[in-house]
């Protein structure tokens, strides 16, 4: 075969082989997949049994098996309950220690929140008394400090 024949083959090939990759795929799902071959030698793969044709004992890929495992067990565990099966359990008291740290942080950070509103009220303020002052700027960082509390307050309240 001249090596421009060769050539003119080779999207040929990378389809067969496409269409390949993508049956063996679906035969670990599901079906079968037959290879026959004709007088020519051309090869043909398909799902339709065929006279000639032969059936292909193809092994399911290890990755592909194994993802569809892992889904099966979620969807299982999901039904099941919340918490996954597979899920690690905290004793009671780590998750109360948990808690007071996380009640803790939230607490400072209210804390540092009603001091930035206090200082930003106080340059709102200053800044109704001097022309030319971006009052915009000024209420703008009052209401996002209003904001920044109502969201901790919020979020202590949800703590148990």
């Amino acid at each position: 075969m001249p090596a421009s024949s060769r050539f003119l083959l080779l999207p040929q090939r990378l389809a067969l082989a496409a269409c390949i990759a993508m049956m063996v795929c679906a035969s670990s799902v599901r079906g079968e997949i037959y290879k026959f071959v004709d007088e020519n030698g051309h090869v043909t793969y398909t799902n339709m049994p065929r006279p000639g044709a032969r059936k292909l004992q193809l092994s399911p890929i290890a990755g592909m098996a194994a993802t569809t495992e892992a889904k099966s067990e979620k969807k299982r565990n999901a039904a099941a309950g919340p918490t996954p099966a597979g899920f690690p359990r905290i004793d009671p008291g780590t998750q109360r220690k948990r808690d007071d740290m996380r009640r803790q942080l939230l607490v400072e950070e209210l804390t540092s929140e009603q001091h930035n509103l206090t200082a930003a009220q106080s340059a709102y303020i200053e800044g109704r008394r001097q022309p030319g002052a971006d009052l915009n700027r000024l209420l703008d960082a009052v209401h996002l400090h209003e904001k920044n509390i109502e969201m901790l307050n919020k979020e202590l309240g949800h703590l148990r």
